[in-house]
């Protein structure tokens, strides 16, 4: 357990391959619906007051990795430096390209499933290596998200895109845009 959040007995790439399943009548059953609200997604959505789908859309379109059966997953060691992408295999290799980067003075890196950006919310973690696991990940971009919604009351999609930027207003829109669309399809196929 981590910081309150009781991990749920899944692999989180199981757990997110299987969060994107359309069931075989093609029809949303109860189940179903509630699919994301009973998983870690759910739980610190709902500790953060964040529709769930939302929070996985965005984690979705920060840290998407291609997987098996064109499924597409949130990858929890993914690393992005300066606009380029690293995907690593496991948790210690994506350490190791994190204090490759670090030695090299980079601070700018968004790290993990919510791509938390290292120069900017670093502070919330007491090592960085830290944001590499996904509970402590998931838990901090949510509280970000969360924040970033919040400042803008009555605008979602505006809210939402300050998790992408403050400072660039339209392009902050359109990823919100972009992360309710995403999020409104995953809740359609679940």
């Amino acid at each position: 357990m981590i910081g309150g959040l009781c991990m749920i007995c899944q692999t989180m790439e199981s757990m997110a391959a299987g969060s994107i399943e359309m069931n075989s009548s093609n029809q949303q059953s109860l189940a179903s619906k509630t699919k994301l609200r009973n998983t870690m997604w759910g739980q610190v959505a709902r500790r953060h007051g964040i529709d769930p789908y939302i929070l996985y859309a965005v984690a979705l379109t920060e840290s998407r990795k291609n997987g098996e059966q064109n499924r597409v997953i949130p990858w929890p060691w993914a690393i992005n430096n300066a606009g380029n992408a690293f995907i690593p295999d496991s948790q210690q290799e994506a350490e190791a390209l994190l204090n490759q980067m670090l030695e090299q003075g980079k601070r700018n890196i968004d790290v993990g499933i919510m791509q938390v950006n290292l120069r900017w919310h670093g502070y919330r973690v007491a090592k960085p290596e830290q944001l590499l696991i996904p509970s402590t990940n998931l838990e901090i971009g949510a509280s970000v998200l969360s924040e970033a919604i919040q400042s803008v009351p009555g605008n979602l999609a505006h809210g939402i895109g300050r998790y992408y930027s403050w400072k660039n207003e339209p392009a902050a829109i359109q990823y919100g845009q972009k992360v309710i669309a995403l999020a409104d399809q995953i809740r359609t196929i679940l």
